[in-house]
């Protein structure tokens, strides 16, 4: 390779890690917290912890198309108590 290849090599690799996203740190801790959180509910068979995650951490609230089907798919698994 010439020595004008690599340099527009090089350039067009500076051009295309620029081009990517940076890790969002905070949001995958959020998602880490959450997914614990998720994991407990599941492994305690515990509805209301199941809640509280959708809803504090998900922001889905009581009565909302989201809240009922995050609910609906709960059960399906669990079944209804």
């Amino acid at each position: 390779m010439s020595i004008d290849s690599e340099e527009i090599q090089n350039h067009r690799k500076e051009q295309e890690a620029r081009g990517r996203r940076p890790i969002d740190v905070s949001a995958k801790k959020r998602r880490m917290i959450l997914l614990k959180k998720f994991k407990e509910a599941l492994e305690h068979n515990d509805v209301e912890e199941f809640k509280e995650a959708i809803i504090h951490d998900l922001g889905q609230l009581p009565g909302t198309p989201e809240y009922r089907n995050s609910l609906k798919i709960w059960y399906r698994h669990h079944g209804a108590s």
